[in-house]
């Protein structure tokens, strides 16, 4: 990892529907608020690191998780600062969910914000304050 590094420093996790809204029917409600949430994000400077699609069963998604908090702990290690994006209100739960939780426990990986996104205009207001106040101390905490 190189430590002069250009980027913002914050990375969010994010679901894959987030990061996939794309490919919702253009008629879906949800289409547009998750694509607003994901330019709101890259407008703030976040990288991404996207978590298996909910359907994958929990067999299959274990190896993307395990190698996303691996590096996600090598992150932290240097300073990167992350949000992880729950859409909880607007899916249910993965069936990988609870290896999740398991593993972020086990592995004690302090320093992921969790935010939880409503699709309206007051989540998406609170999800660009949340993500400004962070690059904003990402900034402050910099070396560089």
């Amino acid at each position: 990892m190189r430590n002069n590094d250009p980027r913002s420093r914050c990375i969010a996790i994010l679901p894959d529907l987030l990061v996939n809204a794309h490919l919702l029917e253009k008629g879906d409600g949800r289409r547009a608020p998750l694509e607003q949430a994901l330019a709101i994000l890259e407008q703030a400077g976040f990288g991404f690191h996207q978590l298996p699609p909910d359907d994958l069963p929990v067999d299959r998604a274990r190896a993307s998780i395990d190698f996303a908090l691996d590096q996600i702990a090598d992150y932290l290690k240097h300073g990167y600062r992350f949000l992880r994006i729950d859409l909880g209100g607007v899916t249910g739960p993965p069936a990988w969910q609870p290896y999740l939780e398991r593993e972020l426990d086990r592995r004690a990986l302090a320093g992921i914000e969790t935010w939880r996104l409503t699709l309206d205009p007051a989540g998406l207001r609170g999800l660009a304050g949340r993500a400004a106040a962070i690059r904003q101390s990402a900034q402050a905490a910099s070396p560089l």
